[in-house]
């Protein structure tokens, strides 16, 4: 069953059981659409089809807005991203591996208790060769200026490996510099 599709816009009725005549000077056609008064969209006019496309297309909900003072925008809250949480988690990849099964997944058990990594965060972990107890922002800063010397593109001008890993050398310095920070 295929979607109709509609040539022109269409505007809904918007009537509520009154019977309104339109409010265009000199038109007696019925008043079926609402068309805003002023930027505080609370009062309406109510207009035939023709005379509300025609008073929507020269609306500007702008006008009478100077660009010198601008108002006053409410206070917005801040997005969870910008939240840093102080819980500390007791699940994800805490595995205490004494006898070595789990290699390269197993972790630093007693770091883990301190400071949870999503996976994002281990493997930026790994790219900044870094291991979970011995993260803090000074170390983080070091070890940042030591690989960027060994793998700066202006060293490395015919290594294309290494310009990738400056990349990523970057992003995971700004990634675990804001977790920390």
């Amino acid at each position: 069953m295929k979607k109709a599709v509609r040539s022109r816009k269409y505007f809904a009725p918007q009537t509520d059981d009154k019977e309104r005549r339109c409010d265009h000077p000199g038109c007696n056609k019925p008043g079926e659409y609402r068309a805003p008064k002023n930027r505080k969209l609370k009062e309406y006019y109510w207009f035939c089809l023709e005379h509300v496309q025609e008073y929507n297309a020269k609306w500007n909900y702008y006008e009478g807005i100077s660009t010198e003072a601008p108002e006053e925008e409410p206070k917005r809250r801040m997005h969870f991203r910008g939240f840093k949480s102080r819980i500390k988690y007791n699940f994800g990849y805490n595995i205490k591996d004494d006898f070595g099964f789990f290699g390269e997944y197993a972790t630093d058990f007693a770091a883990m208790d301190e400071v949870y990594y999503n996976e994002e965060e281990r493997r930026f972990l790994q790219v900044m060769e870094l291991k979970p107890s011995e993260v803090s922002i000074e170390s983080i800063k070091k070890q940042y200026k030591k690989l960027v010397k060994k793998y700066h593109p202006d060293v490395n001008q015919d290594d294309k490996n290494a310009e990738e890993k400056f990349k990523q050398l970057t992003i995971a310095y700004k990634a675990l510099l804001a977790k920390f920070s």
